[in-house]
């Protein structure tokens, strides 16, 4: 024990710099780590109120040959002041061109978190070949809450539908018809235009059948006495 502290004693300085050094080594790791922290905090913090624009195409509800154009704010935070730029598109027959659209044109002021908009674009139909790889390409601009200008280009293949098949109709669009037709029904009855079939069954009617009964039960009775009879 005395050894060890006569040893300490004569590298003191020698300790007391190994200490130094390691305390010093421990100091950076620790701003290192705080530092990487706080930066994945601000990210994550600016995550949470970053407006995301999307742009997309979808088959329209009411049948695949139809498509529908769709702006949808997929991001935490509201984006403002969204404006767009046709880069890029195709001509289709009989239908309107994507910069025919009303809000592509004019902008949309306000787009909170998970806000869209949807309109109809085109029909595929009779025009499959001559659309089907066809390329749009769009510029979004906008703003998030802190007034920052965001663009990005995006671009829409076509060729993305190729092979798609479905089957059957969508739930949505026969629960609809239903009640439309259940609505319509309420309609003619409330107003006269139909009239519901009504059986009525009044006392009578239950006398009659209850003696009807009773005699079908005598009759039975009587037959089984004739019976007896003859067989004795």
């Amino acid at each position: 024990m005395k050894e060890m502290l006569n040893l300490i004693t004569q590298n003191k300085e020698a300790i007391t710099l190994i200490f130094s050094f390691a305390v010093t080594i421990s100091t950076v790791v620790y701003a290192i780590l705080t530092w990487r922290l706080t930066s994945e905090t601000m990210k994550m913090r600016k995550a949470q109120t970053e407006p995301k624009i999307a742009v997309y195409i979808q088959h329209c509800q009411v049948s695949m040959h139809f498509y529908d154009f769709v702006v949808k704010n997929i991001g935490l935070g509201p984006a403002y002041d969204v404006k767009f730029k046709i880069l890029e598109e195709f001509d289709v027959k009989e239908d309107r061109k994507l910069s025919d659209i009303e809000f592509i044109k004019e902008g949309i002021n306000y787009m909170p978190p998970n806000y869209s908009v949807t309109s109809y674009f085109f029909r595929m139909l009779g025009q499959y070949e001559e659309i089907i790889n066809k390329n749009l390409k769009i510029k979004v601009l906008y703003k998030n809450s802190e007034k920052k200008e965001i663009s990005e280009v995006i671009n829409i293949n076509m060729s993305q539908f190729k092979g798609i098949q479905k089957l059957g109709e969508d739930p949505m669009n026969k629960i609809a018809e239903n009640i439309e037709k259940i609505k319509n029904d309420l309609h003619d009855l409330s107003s006269g235009y139909h009239h519901l079939r009504v059986d009525t069954y009044t006392s009578d009617d239950r006398e009659k059948i209850k003696a009807g009964l009773e005699k079908q039960r005598q009759e039975f009775i009587q037959e089984q006495k004739d019976s007896k009879k003859q067989s004795t």
